[in-house]
């Protein structure tokens, strides 16, 4: 993407908040790169420089603000290719350019080019400045060990660690830590950051509805236990009220520049949720936070979203009564897709009471006896391997659809990949449906909330139906489909304002 330039000067000398994120200032004579709603005093023009990404900044010798702290903001969207790449690297801090490119299924020299083109820095330089701001950023935001750190930003020794973060931010990580001000705890706490609005209490709201007692817990925080990749224990969800989004977005422009510049401030406020980790190692945090960062939809692009949707006055009644309002994700989907089979054609309530059930039967407690659990967080949902023998008799479970989870559990045992790199929802679909017990339906389910895929639509679910359905028409899903064109990529997002929709008809 292009940056430009009078549009970027535009926003920065306004501190225009829409646009933190979007892109970075760089000032020659200083040095220093911050984001455009820096509460700093405007450098002149001249002297300015104007970067897509904190990643750039840094490559070209940038040191970021101690004020905004610009590494910590809100990341710019990225083409599709660099967006997976930057996916993969969260997820794989390790990895090589050779195997980076592999993955994306392209070879080394296309991976290059493309960096070079979108990016103006090969992948090597991207991938160890990407190291080196998320090292600062746990050094910042967390009490994680120096040892911890270095391992899960992908740094192969302590040495190699301390010796990239001195040259990059001319302190030692010691010296960073310090500077944060943080009090330690014994537990890790990571700030997960997002823009624009985020409805915490609506999504909790969703979330409690279809909560899996043991597994979960719900009041004003989300409280789960988790397993995963031989780390073991529990998180919790959290939104700080002091740091809730400001509500009143339409304050009237005040003469005043001291009133001005204290409206732009509240408008500023850090965003974030907080995620407490109570686990017996953290090897898996960087998977961990791409969960829950999915989990409640921290990185989509909510008024792009809005504005394609929100032409359809049902859905556009929605966006005002809900502005916060996302699409719910999941902890992990092979947990949700036992949900979604078992939610076929019974209500919400009826799915979760028999999830419930399979959890209590063949989960398991906890398996860390050196981690306090909170006394509602008492099992750990099963596995495939403990679902593979499960008969799932007893239960209150017709003949039909346990036939289909026994068939469900062996599929998914054998192709785990096709979840993990579903991107397309239709082609997702025609491979579920052609597992007998599978319907559209559940296919469609499962790819919107199990995993996130934005233009998965379940067009034949009856709540959607009865959202677009009138006094003198009911619609068909074939209708519903041909309606939902409007809607896409987002086909997604138009289904939950559907859904919730219908709360203001009841009205």
């Amino acid at each position: 993407m292009i940056l430009d330039p009078a549009t970027c000067q535009q926003a920065r000398l306004s501190r225009d908040p829409r646009f933190d994120g979007k892109f970075y200032t760089a000032v020659l004579t200083t040095g220093i790169y911050c984001r455009p709603t820096c509460p700093a005093g405007p450098a002149k023009e001249e002297n300015v420089r104007y970067y897509q990404n904190a990643v750039q900044a840094e490559f070209y010798g940038y040191q970021p603000c101690k004020r905004c702290k610009p590494e910590l903001s809100p990341n710019m969207p990225l083409p599709t290719l660099l967006e997976q790449a930057v996916e993969i690297l969260s997820i794989q801090p390790t990895i090589s350019v050779n195997d980076l490119a592999t993955k994306l299924d392209i070879s080394e020299r296309q991976l290059q080019r493309y960096f070079e083109q979108h990016l103006g820095m090969l992948p090597k330089a991207f991938i160890n400045q990407k190291r080196q701001i998320n090292a600062r950023n746990l050094l910042l935001t967390t009490t994680l060990s120096m040892p911890h750190i270095a391992s899960i930003s992908g740094f192969t020794s302590l040495r190699s660690f301390n010796d990239n973060i001195k040259a990059q931010y001319k302190q030692t990580p010691s010296q960073i830590r310090t500077g944060s001000k943080r009090s330690k705890s014994d537990y890790l706490s990571v700030k997960l950051r997002y823009s624009q609005d985020l409805d915490f209490a609506l999504m909790l709201s969703f979330f409690r509805a279809r909560l899996i007692p043991g597994v979960e817990h719900i009041e004003d925080t989300y409280q789960r236990t988790i397993e995963l990749d031989g780390c073991s224990g529990w998180i919790e969800v959290s939104c700080p009220a002091k740091f809730k989004q400001v509500k009143d977005r339409n304050a009237k422009n005040n003469s005043d520049r001291n009133n001005a510049a204290d409206q732009n401030s509240l408008l500023n406020r850090e965003q974030f949720l907080q995620l407490d980790l109570h686990l017996d190692q953290y090897t898996a945090l960087p998977k961990i936070i791409a969960r829950v960062r999915k989990m409640f939809d921290l990185d989509c692009e909510l008024d792009v979203i809005t504005s394609t949707i929100g032409t359809h006055d049902k859905i556009k009644q929605a966006i005002t009564a809900f502005p916060g309002l996302r699409l719910p994700g999941c902890w992990h989907h092979f947990e949700f897709s036992i949900r979604a089979i078992l939610g076929q054609q019974i209500s919400v309530k009826a799915a979760t009471t028999l999830a419930s059930r399979i959890a209590t039967r063949y989960g398991k407690p906890p398996c860390n006896k050196d981690i306090e659990y909170p006394q509602q967080l008492t099992l750990v949902f099963p596995s495939v391997s403990a679902l593979s023998d499960a008969e799932f008799d007893n239960l209150g479970i017709t003949n039909t659809r346990m036939r289909t989870l026994k068939t469900w559990v062996e599929f998914y045992g054998s192709n785990e990949s096709l979840f993990d790199n579903a991107i397309d929802s239709e082609v997702f679909e025609q491979q579920l449906c052609q597992l007998k017990g599978i319907g559209p339906w559940t296919a469609n389910y499962l790819a919107m909330r199990g995993l996130s895929l934005p233009d998965a639509f379940p067009a034949a679910d009856l709540g959607i139906i009865k959202a677009l359905s009138t006094e003198q028409q009911k619609v068909t899903p074939k209708q519903i489909l041909n309606i939902a064109e409007q809607w896409r990529p987002w086909r997604a997002y138009a289904a939950i304002y559907l859904w919730h929709s219908l709360s203001l008809s009841n009205e």
